[in-house]
């Protein structure tokens, strides 16, 4: 979650080990896109470019109702804005011992450029940030505007409002001293996410999970928000959700729980055991490991535009995902 590499391909690898040296994470290049942010015909996910007479962020709302899904065409054009778990905090793939070896750090766009299906899109913009943490003001205003730039039809934030409630900076990184300065950041998060409305761009946002099982692992008790702090602000979110045709909302908390419970999980077109098949979170129980990764990314589009035609623009299943990924290095 970290500001992208200028360079068409900065060896991730090397720029990330840096980083989690120190406890940090970074936003991935753009490897897989042009220096004007599109596709080129034929990119290594397999999308194609799409024209851009395509129809606008208001005219790809199949219905006012919140509780539709938005058009499939709203994929056309995508821009994340999140903190460490859409930034791909600790994620990597690689192909074990084969020769010769591949490895690749992977953020929540690398899957959305492995998933999507030829013509599903011509562009995913990245502008989640690990670094969220350290100034949630400063670093959410950047995201939204950054994104808002790229002339999005759709804004994924899965996590984008965590560091508006957690951690124990506030606003000016001021120390958060009560529930009620937690309360206070949030509304700060939510004003960059009016940004985002006023524009007229189909949003997809998450609630906040609750994240005490990572206590001591990755997370200070002094980070942590009440329980009663939560729920407030998830209703809160909700309030203002409410009446908002262009939002949908994402139970983060509930893909939390689902990634994190050590049972089988749907993701793609595979059941994936945990027991069997690896661990769906990391141990630090904050963030999603590679296949609760990709459950993250394909829950959140599910949420845009339904079951459906997640399915029929996107190849989630983790195996899948992966191989294209390697695929997409440079030889």
């Amino acid at each position: 979650m970290f500001m992208s590499s200028s360079h068409p391909w900065f060896p991730r690898t090397l720029w990330w080990s840096a980083c989690l040296a120190a406890i940090l994470a970074g936003a991935a290049p753009t490897r897989a896109l042009r220096a004007d942010g599109r596709f080129d015909t034929a990119s290594p996910s397999g999308a194609t470019a799409i024209t851009s007479d395509a129809p606008g962020p208001a005219a790809a709302i199949a219905t006012n109702s919140a509780s539709a899904p938005f058009a499939p065409s709203v994929t056309r054009r995508i821009a994340i804005v999140g903190a460490s778990a859409s930034d791909g905090f600790g994620v990597a793939v690689s192909n074990g011992s084969a020769t010769p070896f591949k490895a690749e750090l992977v953020d929540m766009r690398d899957v959305l450029l492995a998933a999507a299906k030829p013509g599903s899109t011509e562009l995913v913009a990245h502008y989640a940030t690990g670094m969220f943490f350290s100034d949630p003001v400063a670093r959410g205003e950047d995201a939204i505007t950054r994104a808002l730039d790229t002339k999005p039809t759709l804004v994924l934030g899965a996590d984008f409002l965590f560091w508006y409630s957690y951690g124990g900076g506030g606003i000016g990184k001021t120390p958060i001293r009560s529930e009620d300065d937690r309360a206070t950041l949030f509304e700060q998060g939510l004003a960059q996410l009016d940004r985002v409305v006023t524009a007229g761009i189909p949003l997809v946002i998450g609630n906040l999970p609750d994240m005490r099982a990572s206590k001591g692992r990755m997370m200070a008790a002094m980070q942590l928000p009440e329980e009663a702090t939560l729920q407030r602000l998830n209703e809160r979110l909700t309030a203002w959700a409410t009446g908002k045709p262009l939002v949908r909302l994402l139970s983060l908390v509930d893909v939390t729980d689902e990634t994190r419970s050590g049972e089988p999980i749907r993701v793609g077109s595979v059941l994936w055991d945990p027991s069997k098949q690896g661990p769906v979170m990391q141990r630090d129980r904050l963030h999603p490991a590679f296949p609760g990764l990709v459950a993250l990314t394909e829950r959140t589009v599910e949420c845009a535009i339904g079951d459906t035609a997640c399915r029929e623009r996107f190849d989630f299943t983790p195996q899948d995902v992966k191989v294209r990924i390697l695929d997409g290095l440079p030889k």
